[in-house]
């Protein structure tokens, strides 16, 4: 038996974790830290690096350097542009950014590995972490670039929620027979709060809600804006945060200064977020150009108390979801909570605390000690047994998945398929005819709604409905449009991966050629 792996591919950062066999897991520390920047700099459009290297190397050139990709897979296909250091771009979509960081970051531990004389050191299972509200496009991009970086078969990697890998880590760290846990977990591009309930040895997702673009990066770019806003009133600058309201006439200044002084000031905020986690105050330093030849060096302090005037906002939000999970139906079903589990890079700030025990009163509140580490340690004791992972967890759908209405008044109108809070497996079938006769492709669009957070949202084009990708079913031929139907099985596993097939029906309701037709997912053409 070789090495189990337990990812914890973040936005910000990630962490990997690994468990010998008959061993305790251990986590990957390249360079003695094991949080690994979620960064990815181009030297060559085919020489690349990640981590802590990408993050020095993009000091002397921010437009090389790639980050966040990880949320775009969950935003949209649109590629990131990159300017190398001789001038020249190329475009690169998302799903490929994720596919080269994680086949350096686990090409990497598996040469530690291999340095190893004591041990087998093949990587022979995983199981990777997402959000819980991540779309299907992501997940399986996410999933499938693990799965080439390891060279692994399908039954030998899984998925699971962030939360509940949290949970079942920080259940083995406690000593306490706490049996229902909120997983409160703030990380760098999302927001998920989840209650996990152990029974009988099964860790059930009872009820999950969050916010998918309420993440730590959000509080950074507080912060940042708030830094861009002194240093133009000390210099009598105007210079905008957004990249979209600036105009090299209007501002005066180049876009390659422009964009220098944005990426300081981003770095700054981004340390002065975590220092603030353990001092009262801290100066920040960043340099910042008023001209294209004009530089000056920006000082000033900030509080503690006055990055938590900034962000007081987004916390009292995250604080009233995980509210609205504590007064829920399905948690008073299992008669309450026993405690805060808090997660998450940014669940680290102090006043979460605060604002979390002033609303929920008494509940015990727990931060690991090792807050950054929680979830892979979670992930690399469900890789362990993998065999045996279906039968120690249980989730369930997180929104709700759909297609839009193409007949009539309701045209443009989100129809569910599977609804959100279903345990997972589940499936559910919907018909659709073709538009002409001999018609060999049909292409339909589905969508994800985030129901707990968009209850009225209702048309493919409101907030809170997202298109997740297209499919294409590929049709045998002489169909007649009045007597076929096209029945489409959406199939989401246990580890809430989608699997997609379809059957050619005839009006009655018969199988036209037997075998089930292969669904295609457009974004698997990238």
């Amino acid at each position: 038996m070789g090495i189990a792996i337990g990812l914890d591919f973040g936005t910000t950062n990630s962490v990997v974790t690994y468990v010998e066999p008959n061993k305790k897991p251990r986590t990957y520390k390249p360079g003695g830290s094991p949080l690994i920047p979620s960064v990815i700099y181009f030297k060559t459009r085919d020489d690349y690096v990640i981590g802590q290297k990408a993050v020095a190397m993009r000091a002397k050139n921010d437009d090389g350097a790639i980050d966040g990709f990880k949320t775009k897979l969950n935003e949209d296909d649109t590629p990131c542009v990159v300017k190398l250091e001789d001038g020249s771009t190329f475009k690169i979509f998302p799903r490929l950014v994720v596919k080269l960081f994680l086949n350096k970051l686990l090409g990497d531990v598996q040469e530690h590995l291999f340095k190893r004389k004591d041990i087998d050191p093949t990587i022979d299972r995983a199981v990777i972490t997402v959000p819980t509200k991540f779309s299907d496009r992501a997940n399986g991009a996410i999933k499938t670039a693990a799965a080439s970086a390891m060279q692994l078969g399908v039954g030998q990697i899984k998925l699971v929620y962030e939360p509940t890998a949290a949970a079942i880590a920080a259940q083995q760290d406690d000593e306490d027979d706490a049996s229902r846990l909120l997983i409160y977990d703030f990380g760098g591009g999302t927001f998920d709060v989840s209650l996990i309930q152990k029974d009988g040895g099964v860790f059930k997702q009872i009820i999950t809600d969050g916010d998918p673009k309420c993440g730590g990066n959000l509080l950074t770019d507080i912060l940042a804006q708030y830094l861009l806003t002194g240093a133009n009133d000390e210099y009598g600058t105007n210079f905008p945060w957004d990249k979209d309201d600036f105009d090299e006439d209007v501002h005066g200044i180049s876009e390659d200064k422009y964009r220098a002084n944005r990426a300081a000031i981003l770095r700054e905020a981004d340390y002065a977020k975590i220092a603030l986690s353990d001092d009262s105050d801290i100066d920040v330093t960043f340099p910042f150009w008023t001209s294209d030849t004009d530089s000056e060096n920006y000082i000033v302090n900030v509080s503690r108390k006055e990055f938590e005037r900034l962000i007081g906002e987004r916390i009292d939000h995250t604080a009233k979801i995980t509210q609205r999970v504590v007064d829920s139906a399905e948690a008073k079903s299992v008669g309450g909570i026993d405690k805060i589990i808090i997660a998450g890079g940014s669940g680290q700030i102090p006043m979460i605390r605060d604002v979390l025990a002033e609303r929920l009163g008494n509940v015990p509140i727990n931060r690991s000690e090792d807050v950054s580490t929680l979830i892979s340690r979670g992930a690399a004791l469900l890789a362990k047994d993998i065999e045996t992972l279906d039968k120690v967890v249980s989730q369930k759908t997180t929104v709700e998945l759909g297609i839009s209405s193409t007949e009539g008044v309701g045209f443009g109108i989100f129809q569910p398929i599977i609804d959100a809070g279903v345990t997972l497996p589940c499936e559910n079938s919907c018909n659709f005819k073709l538009m002409e006769d001999g018609q060999r492709r049909l292409k339909i669009f589905y969508y994800e709604r985030d129901v707990k957070n968009f209850p009225n949202a209702t048309r493919i084009d409101d907030d809170g409905i997202t298109q997740v990708d297209a499919l294409e079913v590929e049709l045998p031929a002489g169909l007649r449009k009045s007597d076929t139907v096209v029945k489409v099985t959406f199939a989401v596993q246990k580890d809430s991966s989608l699997e997609l097939s379809a059957q050619v029906l005839s009006s009655d309701g018969q199988v036209i050629g037997g075998d089930r037709i292969k669904v295609n997912k457009v974004s698997d053409a990238f």
